[in-house]
């Protein structure tokens, strides 16, 4: 009876302390293709304008270029839907901004959108 016992606290310990799963979006993203109206709808990014995005588990978002030199660093948050980046200025006040953010098979897709004109991004996971 107490191996029964025990075992049934083991099978609830082990339950309870399951790891979180990873947001999809945690991990290293290429740009490569774009989508602007006013450029002729879709189109493909120049390799020396393409770009990467790091996603981190510690709410980072790290922007490099194709060698590697960081380019940006900022927090962000993510929803189901949108993803929040923020920070702040060297004067001290605070900024953010916000885009919608979807997964088309293995691409995450970003809409900036400034109101009547918006533009995507196509990003490709690199690791």
């Amino acid at each position: 009876m107490k191996q029964i016992i025990f075992s049934l606290f083991l099978i609830l310990l082990f339950s309870s302390c399951e790891k979180e799963s990873d947001h999809p979006l945690i991990g290293n993203w290429r740009l490569v293709k774009g989508y602007y109206l006013m450029v002729g709808g879709y189109h493909d990014i120049p390799i020396e304008d393409q770009r990467f995005e790091e996603y981190t588990k510690h709410k980072i978002r790290i922007q490099s270029d194709l060698d590697g030199t960081e380019i940006s660093r900022c927090n962000y948050s993510v929803t189901e839907e949108t993803i929040t980046i923020y920070g702040e200025n060297l004067d001290g006040s605070d900024w953010s901004f916000q885009y919608k953010y979807w997964f088309a098979h293995d691409t995450l897709a970003i809409k900036h959108d400034g109101g009547f004109e918006y533009y995507n991004e196509y990003f490709i996971r690199e690791n």
